[in-house]
């Protein structure tokens, strides 16, 4: 008999990590829910050491002809059919950065889209079997806060490997201010958004606006035209942002660019992609920003003192906070879990582990909402694959298919063009062609050629003597908890034909037929909708 609800560390599990498995709860459960929290929130630098061992052991096939002197009269190289390991990984930007450059002259463009296969398939891979299931949950939070879309700018998206590894994953649970002076000199984010374009005649605005509204204060602290002196103030900072906070924004960020062989001086700086700050690109007339004075600073300076101010600012914990408690709970997140956790944002502005303590005070300080509260939060098409296979104890191991996969309902792995991320609201992940579309993903995942599953071997003998023991077990396992009753009655009248056709079967060809006929009801059972909520 299925339990009418699940385990309650089933369901604080699902809220902050890519699906709550049966040896996960386990863990919580031996360890204790304060123990499991702390080990998450502080886990060591990299991958755990199986995962780091699995992604150095993976190998996807690269492909290409030689380089047609009819159609590219510039190229050369040669022919390439290998199965390469993800060397590009850890790869430096000015070694990216090359590929770029020579790509459609001595290297195939290939090249360049292999970057990107080999940053989706380790993401497909830490994201299912990493130990550290928060830090990838916060990961997955940070890229898509500061979003960058791998086809807006092929710049950029060569350089993905590198903010992925150097910018995000270090400081996804460290402190705010440090994650954002680094996404502010990251290659990838100075290209994205132009502001390395940024000169002293022309600063770019596009950058000082998203870094306010999209970064840190958020769109509900703009005032638009108003004068800034019409802005509220509170002890000597605007509370919100103007056009004008946007114009002396760019001059303050002027100048922060990347080595892209401009001149500088008397010098030429190499083409690397680097970050540089370049004075003489720098704007000097800036004046007040959201009422403080930039007059004090100069160079550089300016742009560190501005990002101090909006890290710091009044609206930035609100905005940011309340993001986190939509990520775990859904369009209206408990007041309780959002004002503890801006109230430890506020308190840790310089600590070095400013995001793992406020992330520690809502999921762990009076954890009840993260228990109790019943679940309302869609998981989208990515994370209900990525469930599936941390459920079932399916291995994902690199393939070419996760770089494009779910790019057709957008949510493919950096797909998202625009800078400000894909929707985080419920109804957006419930249109009838995203989930169709993700229904029929279900069905396939298990048949890919590099997603490896023996569920027969995992099925209890005793789940196999009936549809019934079947569906429960699988229900149980997957969910925790029994579905609606027209819910089950389908899933085992489905199944009712399939296991009198199994037992009928030779014993050397039982274990096969139960393999898809175990595929098939874990599927099903990844459509419903209590497998959809987290």
């Amino acid at each position: 008999m299925l339990p009418a609800k699940p385990n309650l560390f089933r369901v604080a599990l699902n809220r902050i990590t890519f699906g709550a498995r049966d040896t996960d709860i386990i863990a919580v459960t031996a360890k204790g829910w304060t123990a499991w929290v702390d080990e998450q929130l502080y886990p060591p630098p990299g991958d755990d050491p199986a995962l780091d061992t699995f992604i150095k052991s993976q190998t996807m096939n690269i492909q290409y002809p030689a380089a047609n002197p009819a159609t590219q009269p510039n190229g050369t190289w040669t022919a390439v059919n290998e199965n390469r390991p993800l060397n590009y990984l850890n790869a430096e930007i000015p070694a990216l950065w090359d590929i770029f450059l020579k790509s459609g002259t001595t290297l195939s463009f290939a090249e360049r889209t292999r970057i990107r296969q080999e940053l989706a398939a380790a993401t497909w891979i830490r994201n299912t079997h990493s130990k550290y299931q928060v830090r990838e949950f916060m990961v997955d939070f940070w890229h898509n806060h500061f979003n960058i879309g791998k086809n807006e700018n092929e710049m950029a998206t060569t350089l993905l490997p590198a903010f992925d590894r150097l910018t995000i994953r270090p400081n996804a649970l460290g402190n705010f201010r440090t994650l954002l002076g680094a996404t502010a000199q990251a290659s990838s984010m100075l290209l994205y958004l132009d502001n390395w374009l940024s000169t002293s005649t022309t600063p770019n605005e596009n950058y000082a606006r998203e870094i306010m509204e999209l970064h840190t204060l958020g769109g509900g602290a703009y005032y638009g035209t108003a004068a800034p002196s019409t802005v509220p103030v509170a002890n000597g900072v605007a509370l919100g942002f103007t056009d004008q906070d946007i114009v002396q924004a760019s001059r303050a960020l002027s100048g922060w660019t990347i080595k892209a062989g401009q001149r500088i001086g008397n010098t030429v700086l190499p083409s690397t992609g680097e970050f540089v700050y370049n004075n003489p690109q720098h704007n000097t007339q800036a004046g007040a920003v959201l009422g403080v004075s930039l007059a004090g600073f100069a160079g550089q300076a300016q742009g560190e003192k501005f990002l101090d101010i909006i890290a710091t600012h009044p609206a930035t914990a609100p905005f940011i906070v309340t993001k986190i408690a939509k990520r775990m709970f859904g369009d209206a997140p408990p007041q309780t879990v959002i004002d503890r956790g801006i109230a430890t944002w506020n308190a840790n502005q310089s600590a070095p582990d400013q995001i793992a303590k406020t992330l520690r005070s809502m999921i762990h300080d009076g954890y009840n909402e993260l228990f109790y509260e019943a679940p309302t939060k869609i998981r989208r098409p990515y994370e209900r694959l990525i469930a599936l296979a941390r459920t079932t104890d399916t291995v994902i191991n690199a393939s070419t298919i996760f770089t494009t996969l779910l790019d057709s309902v957008n949510d493919g792995l950096f797909a998202w063009q625009a800078p400000n991320g894909r929707p985080d609201v419920n109804s957006y992940w419930l249109a009838t062609g995203a989930t169709i579309t993700t229904w029929n993903w279900l069905q396939q995942f298990m048949y890919f050629p590099t997603v490896k599953s023996s569920l027969a071997a995992q099925t209890p003998d005793g789940a196999k003597s009936s549809a019934t023991a079947l569906v429960e077990y699988w229900v149980d396992r997957l969910i925790g908890m029994t579905l609606s009753t027209a819910a089950m009655d389908a899933l085992i009248a489905e199944q009712a034909g399939n296991i009198s056709f199994m037992s009928s079967q030779p014993a050397g060809s039982a274990d096969l037929i139960l393999e898809g006929i175990v595929r098939r009801v874990v599927s099903l059972i990844a459509t419903t909708e209590e497998f959809t909520m987290r």
